[in-house]
């Protein structure tokens, strides 16, 4: 084969440009097949503020999800994941819960979060939610817990914020954050 008469010139831009046309047609698609679709299912859940999707240099995406003024942490948690099921299919993700702490609320959860533990290692989760009423009361906060197979839901809330805090009830689960 001769190689002074290949034309070379071509060959590059012609790799430059193949390699420019999967990369933006990834990356759309990533946004109005992927994104976009999550973003708007998650956010039309009653309680959630803001959705963003961080699958840059990640395995596994991480979906960041806002939460203020939610009636029923443990419905807005599972509509949450329903949603992402719906949307990524058999895909994994990492679902990642933000709130409006205050330095109050974060205080207050330090204070009851034994009972919480006490609660799931014992399984006396009515004692566990009388005790974390008390405590809530006594420090002018909202507070519901919610209990299923798999966690524990404890949403406290005053005027000036909102803690919603996920607990696994197995040890070894990976909860949300």
């Amino acid at each position: 084969m001769n190689w002074q008469k290949i034309n070379w010139p071509v060959i590059v831009i012609g790799i430059i440009l193949t390699f420019a046309a999967t990369s933006s047609s990834y990356f759309f698609w990533q946004q109005y097949a992927v994104t976009k679709p999550v973003t708007q299912g998650v956010g039309e859940i009653a309680g959630v503020e803001k959705v963003v999707i961080d699958s840059k240099n990640q395995i596994i995406p991480k979906v960041h999800v806002t939460l203020t003024n939610v009636d029923n942490l443990e419905v807005a948690y599972q509509s949450i994941n329903d949603a992402l099921t719906g949307s990524l299919g058999s895909s994994k993700y990492k679902l990642i819960l933000h709130d409006h702490r205050t330095p109050e609320l974060e205080q207050l959860y330090y204070t009851i979060h034994y009972y919480v533990y006490e609660g799931i290692s014992t399984g006396k989760f009515s004692a566990m939610s009388e005790k974390i009423q008390e405590k809530a009361a006594a420090a002018n906060t909202k507070t519901h817990v919610y209990i299923d197979a798999n966690n524990v839901y404890l949403q406290l809330t005053t005027t000036n914020g909102d803690l919603y805090q996920i607990i696994p009830r197995e040890p070894d689960s990976k909860g949300v954050r």
